[in-house]
C-alpha cells in the first residue's frame, strides 16, 4: 500500500480546518442571536444545539464503518464493527 501523503503538512491543514469549522460554528450562533426575533431565540438555539449533538452522533457512527473500511483495504486488523462493502 502507498501512502502519498503522510508527514506533518497534512497535521498543519487539519489544524487550519479545525480553526475554520470552529469559526463557522461560533458564527451560526451568533448568527441566530442577531438575527431572531426575541420570543424565538430561546427555541432557535435549543434547536441548534441538539442538530450540532446529533450531527456529531451520526458522524460518530458513520466514522466507525468508514474506519473499518478503511482497516480492511490497508490488511490492518482491529476494527470495533465490520465493514459492509466488499473491498
Amino acid at each position: 500500500v502507498h501512502h502519498f501523503w503522510y508527514d506533518y503538512s497534512l497535521l498543519i491543514m487539519c489544524f487550519v480546518v479545525g480553526l475554520l469549522g470552529g469559526g463557522v460554528y461560533v458564527q451560526g450562533y451568533n448568527r441566530i442571536n442577531a438575527d431572531m426575533p426575541k420570543e424565538l431565540r430561546e427555541f432557535a438555539l435549543s434547536s441548534a444545539s441538539v442538530a450540532d449533538s446529533v450531527g456529531i452522533l451520526v458522524a460518530d457512527i458513520s466514522s466507525l464503518f468508514i474506519q473499518s473500511c478503511i482497516y480492511q483495504r490497508n490488511g490492518i486488523d482491529g476494527a470495533v464493527v465490520n465493514c459492509p462493502l466488499s473491498l
